[in-house]
């Protein structure tokens, strides 16, 4: 695989990708619920919940555009929803195509061997995914895998050195090679500050769970 093989870690750095955040498994479900679910009332209140007083400052962004929206503005949950279905779902040509496929494949195609490879790692710790009309090199999908992963790294057992290299693997055999193209095209077609938040905080977000700093 093609993080088969990346250098070894520098003298003094963690040893491991979760030491670099604070919550990785959770700040990557609440990154994933964001691309996988339509901009809501409810889903805005279950985002904002998700983010504590506390949040590390990578969230700050994040955490200030959720708060900057009124859910009580018609006008306001139109726009965000208009926003998210021009970057991810269509009609029109997507500035972003979430999928690893599109980023990845010579055709720029999706359903390719991104997403042959992404679904055989989830297979392999025997997940899969529940809504059939989620591709498995979706964004959303990626990150919440990593988040499960990173989950049960977090357990203190005898599996928790096996966890950590699959999810690094996963990370840099991934996400890392499609992500930063990805949320950069994001941060700079999304019109609604929230999506701006998003693509810049998952790059952020990423960028932390790599660096081994």
């Amino acid at each position: 695989m093609r993080g088969a093989d990346r250098p070894a870690s520098r003298p003094g750095r963690p040893r491991n990708a979760m030491a670099n955040i604070i919550n990785p498994a959770q700040t990557l479900k609440l990154l994933s619920s964001m691309y996988l679910c339509k901009p809501s009332v409810q889903a805005i209140a279950g985002w904002r919940g998700l983010l504590a007083e506390d949040a590390p400052s990578h969230l700050a962004r994040l955490k200030q555009a959720l708060e900057g929206i009124d859910p009580a503005s018609e006008e306001t949950m139109e726009d965000l929803l208009w926003d998210y279905t021009r970057l991810f779902i269509g009609p029109y040509k997507l500035p972003c195509p979430p999928w690893e496929s599109v980023y990845t494949s010579q055709k720029k195609l999706m359903m390719q061997d991104a997403a042959d490879e992404v679904r055989n790692a989830y297979a392999g710790l025997g997940l899969a995914l529940d809504d059939t009309g989620v591709m498995p090199d979706h964004i959303g999908a990626e990150l919440n895998f990593l988040a499960l992963v990173y989950e049960r790294a977090s357990e203190r057992n005898a599996k928790q050195s096996d966890y950590i290299r699959i999810g690094d693997a996963f990370l840099n055999d991934h996400l890392i090679i499609w992500a930063p193209q990805f949320t950069a095209d994001m941060e700079m077609a999304a019109e609604a500050p929230l999506y701006k938040a998003l693509a810049k905080t998952t790059g952020n977000t990423l960028d932390l769970l790599n660096a081994r700093a």
